[in-house]
């Protein structure tokens, strides 16, 4: 068995890499982004094609989504995650419609492409908002607004004060040896993203790989934000979410997925992100009682495992899971 790798992230590429060669499976990297990347595919002869898309600058994940659209669709290679799985993932706008597809709880959101839109919403709207872009990841691009005058300030640089031609764009800060810079190369334009802004206690991260359930808190950091604080906290994530999973992934026929999941201060839960690739830096994404482990859905009920299943950046589970797919003739 042969697969191609192609993955944004030097990491990742190493873990796909180090997990091919624990399971015997020959590989190839091929750069997605490269002139050549058809001629390569058209020539490899590979029986599937593991991919790891970016999270950061906007027009590379389109190109790799248009790409794997090729490759599934077009040349028939089995890939992973599915064409499906990876539409969604680091796709703001789709996480939104798939939750409404699939009845997810979520904060209530509104995508707008026309200033006038937004313009409309925003005199009857409840303030806070919370404004987003369609990519990136750990809180980048999230905006807080206050008012209505903060909200169209905000709609013109996005959609353009007088024409869209004009439209400069919103351009998120960053800090470097803590200077603040313009992350010109994260520009938002032509579309805005406004959210219900929640009072959370914390966020929890359920992760479904396969047959393996998983979950942990990611807590509020000094940003006053879940995402990116870097913040874990371990313990056992209620049933009712990894229930939510399981229903989700099911009706979805999502394999791999992370949902985040907002608690409010209230009690409720609220999806936040839908994302079938997350960053795994940890041996287990699941420690209960200090105990690393999974659970396992056998029996109608969820059964815990003690072991360090997410080695090698969870990418271990993946290869295996993915294997057994081809095996058995699913594409």
């Amino acid at each position: 068995m042969k697969f191609a790798i192609c993955s944004y992230l030097p990491d990742a590429q190493q873990s796909i890499a180090n997990a091919c060669e624990k399971y015997g499976i020959q590989f190839e990297h091929i750069n997605l982004l490269s002139q050549d990347w058809l001629n390569k595919f058209q020539k490899g002869n590979y029986d599937g094609v593991v991919i790891r898309p970016p999270c950061t600058f906007e027009a590379h994940k389109q190109m790799y989504d248009e790409r794997s659209y090729v490759l599934n669709k077009k040349l028939s290679l089995p890939i992973y995650p599915s064409y499906e799985e990876l539409f969604v993932y680091e796709s703001k706008r789709n996480m939104h419609t798939w939750a409404m597809l699939y009845d997810l709880p979520h904060p209530k959101t509104n995508v707008f492409a026309t200033k006038k839109d937004a313009y409309d919403f925003f005199q009857h709207c409840e303030y806070p908002l919370v404004s987003k872009s369609n990519v990136g990841a750990s809180g980048i691009s999230v905006k807080i607004i206050k008012n209505q005058q903060n909200a169209k300030k905000l709609a013109r640089k996005i959609f353009g004060a007088i024409d869209p031609e004009l439209a400069l764009g919103y351009c998120p800060i960053g800090k470097k040896h803590n200077i603040p810079y313009p992350r010109f190369g994260r520009r938002q334009s032509h579309y805005m993203i406004c959210q219900q802004f929640l009072d959370i206690k914390w966020e929890w991260r359920i992760i479904k790989l396969h047959d393996s359930y998983f979950g942990h808190k990611k807590l509020i950091g000094e940003n006053n934000m879940a995402s990116g604080s870097m913040l874990v906290g371990w313990e056992d994530p209620p049933k009712q979410l990894l229930h939510m999973v399981k229903d989700f992934s099911d009706s979805a026929e999502f394999t791999t997925v992370a949902l985040d999941i907002f608690e409010t201060q209230d009690g409720h839960y609220y999806v936040n992100e839908i994302q079938p690739i997350i960053g795994a830096i940890a041996p287990s994404q699941m420690y209960i009682n200090d105990i690393p482990g999974r659970y396992k859905f056998i029996n109608e009920e969820f059964v815990f495992e003690q072991g360090e299943f997410c080695k090698n950046q969870c990418w271990d589970l993946r290869i295996e899971a993915f294997i057994r797919q081809l095996e058995s003739g699913e594409q």
